[in-house]
């Protein structure tokens, strides 16, 4: 699946395409693949051995793993003409027609399926909830719920000449809801409205000042925990636009209302908009810019009252299990007065893959990403009377897991590492630094 795609958009696309997998892998005679280099041996055996149903799941299964879902399509097509009550490879072609969008036709074979009576009690649950998200598809409504429950560990080494700083470490248990609602708005182009929202609720060690004094209280050392919390709402109108020799022009119309605490006295809370414009000129290749704003002024204790950002990148599918990517990333917060607060600058390379293991049953997915970046900061929140400019340098890297249970449940492992390096602070002469890492780790249901 292509990277950079927007959070409510991308909960649709990755159910669909996860649900259609898994579906398919759990079937009975239809165990995946190993691998996606397999699926021309698949193909050839599949030639060989055309009544052979064991041979039939294998190729079924490598052809979804790699998106080839026209050949998985006729494939079982072909085989319900000659066994036309197979209630299991009626099930497993519903759930291809599902992530293709062909409602309708997912609708009648798990009609069929059901009533042929031949299911499975767990293909039968399978089955029913498929035919309840195929309804609601067909009637112009989606609907995704993910609930994630975790925690996160950060390790933070800093270095300063004058050991004002503090090393630490931390154990913060987080939970988190994202849910959103497409609506069809039955356009030849396949315009849709999202309806989204999200929130968080995590422990968290806030240090304003790397952990030179408690930011609540003064000075005290061994205070500084509290409840972090943060959320979004936002509607999306995602659009199509008219094109002949390109695959296909989108343009994603967001207003969009946040808040987040960064201690209990300073809140942000952001009322914004942006424009993203998609541009793929075939089906394994997408460009995408975008503008923000949001507007702080309703924040309390926030020293910035306007925040700018744009950003732009691109992916490309090398095959099925491997796609990269990239982005460069501006942001710049400001006063009323138009003085800078904060300012980022950064590029990211990433990659996103299929890995030719099923630990514990699971589809197992990754993303590895690296950037670098610099930032300017005047950071007057801890004591105004000393307000200073800083400037300075980091690199980050990162690498994330999924584990797919089902199309349903999935397990996430992460890492991440971060250098930020001071060129100065102010009018003092040291020039400190700090590295982090952060391993987290979260169970998520999806509804």
């Amino acid at each position: 699946m292509p990277l950079n795609v927007p959070g409510p958009i991308a909960m649709f696309k990755t159910s669909k395409s996860i649900a259609a997998m898994m579906f398919v892998f759990a079937s009975i005679g239809f165990p995946a693949a190993v691998s996606a280099s397999d699926y021309d041996d698949v193909f050839r055996e599949r030639y060989d051995s055309p009544e052979d149903v064991g041979v039939l799941g294998r190729f079924v299964s490598k052809a979804v793993e790699v998106g080839q879902y026209d050949q998985a399509i006729s494939t079982l097509e072909q085989h319900l003409v000659k066994y036309p009550r197979d209630a299991r490879a009626r099930l497993n072609l519903a759930s291809i027609y599902t992530n293709t969008g062909t409602w309708e036709l997912a609708a009648r074979n798990l009609e069929i399926a059901l009533s042929v009576g031949d299911l499975t009690p767990e293909e039968t649950k399978q089955a029913e909830e498929l035919a309840a998200k195929v309804k609601g598809a067909l009637s112009g409504f989606e609907w995704v719920l993910d609930m994630t429950v975790g925690v996160r560990s950060k390790w933070l080494d800093v270095d300063d000449e004058f050991n004002s700083w503090r090393d630490r470490q931390d154990w913060n248990p987080f939970a988190a809801v994202n849910t959103a609602l497409k609506i069809d708005l039955d356009t030849p182009l396949d315009d849709v409205l999202v309806v989204s929202a999200s929130g968080l609720v995590e422990r968290r060690y806030e240090d304003i000042n790397q952990g030179g004094g408690d930011p609540f209280d003064g000075f005290d050392l061994t205070n500084g925990i509290y409840a972090h919390h943060r959320g979004r709402i936002a509607i999306t109108l995602d659009k199509g636009v008219p094109v002949v020799e390109l695959d296909a022009v989108r343009i994603q119309m967001s207003a969009f209302g946040q808040f987040r605490t960064y201690n209990p006295s300073v809140t942000e809370v952001a009322l914004g908009t942006s424009v993203r414009a998609i541009v793929q000129p075939s089906v394994d290749t997408s460009f995408y810019g975008e503008v923000s704003y949001a507007n702080l002024g309703q924040s309390t204790n926030l020293s910035s009252d306007h925040r700018f950002g744009a950003e732009a990148g691109a992916s490309r599918r090398l095959n099925a299990a491997h796609t990269i990517g990239m982005a460069a990333r501006y942001q710049r917060e400001f006063t009323d007065g138009g003085t800078t607060v904060n300012r980022q600058r950064e590029i990211e390379l990433n990659y996103a893959g299929v890995l030719p293991y099923q630990m514990f049953g699971a589809l197992w997915t990754h993303q590895v990403a690296g950037a670098i970046g610099d930032f300017s900061t005047r950071d007057g929140a801890f004591n105004p009377a000393f307000a200073s400019a800083g400037t300075g340098t980091y690199w980050r890297a990162s690498w994330d897991h999924a584990f797919h249970l089902d199309g349903y449940n999935r397990i996430n492992v992460g890492y991440l590492v971060r250098e930020n390096e001071y060129d100065g602070i102010g009018a003092f002469a040291f020039d400190p630094g700090s590295m982090s890492h952060t391993v987290s780790m979260s169970f998520t249901k999806s509804f």
